[in-house]
């Protein structure tokens, strides 16, 4: 039998509810509140199979109410009960499963009971409130690249949304943060030009949906709120780009490293990050990841000419002008390897390229540069 919470401040009609409730055989009243704050209290001690919600409340809505439930249960099931049907709009967004008009008809309620029973299944007893279960399951996020997530067993995170995926990795590389991301920095970033209010129901829907998604694979407790910030339970995320940042930083300190960690760091760098995604606000991580990997492909270079290894060196400053075609010194690096090996021609041909990219920017190449050129015995 399916249990239920019924909060609703008037004492009669949540009475009306619970004998209709109780007429179909399927429902247990299993808590009746008059306002949200017994409401929630409740929920700290047992999750119902199903709330129904009255929508005008003192103190606190049923809107406002059904925010906290999915932000505390996100497999929560709503259905909203009023006696106004202007608020039909604003009751889906919160996820609610069906909105039924005051007075309720015992037809119409029993139609909502018939397919929750059919899609959610009857269970015996309300599922008490576990806080250790699946808080332990870690995440892999892919981000260099083509962005996906998945569980350590390898169940993929879908998206019902484009907004959900974008959230999750907005709130992934803020992660640094450690008290969270504020609410209004996340509505000024992913929904800017929405008014403020609607951009935050929004937000509340996005993190009900990345939740729901998230315990679908078996991950409970990923995404915390409060004092109005959101934050990821970091610790239990492994990221290739922060795996690639942290092997970044642990070489800076050695200016002697060996062209295997070079090489080993630079790989997991192997394609841009969310390569096919188009998020204004990552700008700044693109230029800090592309910073990295220069610094790294250049200093490789340099390495591998000194070991006068003149092909590994071009193909290493190569690498940089393709991910950096404006850094003029990834230019000089493989004009120096290719002048190194005797290809002439391959001098030429990078210098002219060079050329080509700055006068983009109404810039000549430098006096460097044009040494190296100059240097070649036409």
């Amino acid at each position: 039998m399916l249990q239920a919470y019924l909060v609703d401040d008037e004492l009669h009609a949540l009475n009306i509810l619970e004998i209709f409730l109780a007429r179909t055989e399927k429902v247990n009243v299993a808590g009746r509140y008059t306002n949200g704050f017994e409401a929630l209290e409740a929920l700290r001690h047992r999750r119902p199979h199903i709330w129904f919600l009255d929508i005008e409340m003192p103190e606190m809505s049923g809107l406002e109410l059904a925010v906290h439930i999915n932000e505390a249960d996100p497999d929560a099931t709503i259905v909203f009960t009023t006696a106004y049907d202007h608020y039909a709009v604003a009751a889906f967004e919160h996820e609610a499963i069906d909105y039924l008009l005051k007075p309720i008809e015992m037809e119409r309620l029993s139609r909502t009971i018939e397919r929750l029973t059919r899609d959610k299944g009857v269970k015996v007893e309300a599922a008490p409130l576990d806080l250790e279960a699946g808080c332990k399951e870690e995440l892999i996020v892919h981000m260099l690249g083509i962005f996906h997530v998945q569980s350590v067993n390898g169940m993929q995170l879908t998206w019902r949304t484009a907004k959900e995926k974008e959230l999750f990795a907005y709130l992934l590389l803020h992660g640094h943060m450690t008290s969270g991301v504020h609410r209004d920095r996340i509505i000024a970033s992913l929904w800017a030009d929405e008014p403020y209010e609607k951009a935050k129901i929004y937000l509340h829907t996005c993190i009900s949906l990345l939740r729901k998604g998230l315990r679908q694979i078996g991950i409970e407790q990923m995404v915390s709120y409060k004092n109005e910030q959101y934050r990821l339970d970091m610790k239990r995320i492994k990221a290739d780009v922060f795996a690639f940042i942290s092997a970044s930083l642990e070489l800076q300190p050695s200016a002697e490293a060996s062209i295997a960690q070079m090489e080993q760091t630079l790989q997991m760098y192997g394609q841009e990050l969310l390569a096919q995604e188009n998020y204004d606000w990552a700008v700044e991580w693109h230029q800090r990841l592309e910073l990295f990997s220069m610094e790294w492909l250049l200093k490789l270079s340099s390495h591998y000419l000194a070991q006068k290894n003149g092909k590994r060196a071009a193909e290493a400053a190569e690498r940089a002008i393709i991910q950096s075609p404006y850094v003029e010194e990834a230019y000089r690096c493989a004009m120096h390897a290719y002048l190194f090996m005797g290809e002439h021609h391959q001098v030429l041909r990078v210098y002219r390229k060079l050329k080509e990219q700055l006068a983009e920017l109404n810039i000549q190449p430098s006096a460097l540069s044009r040494q190296l050129y100059e240097q070649i015995e036409v």
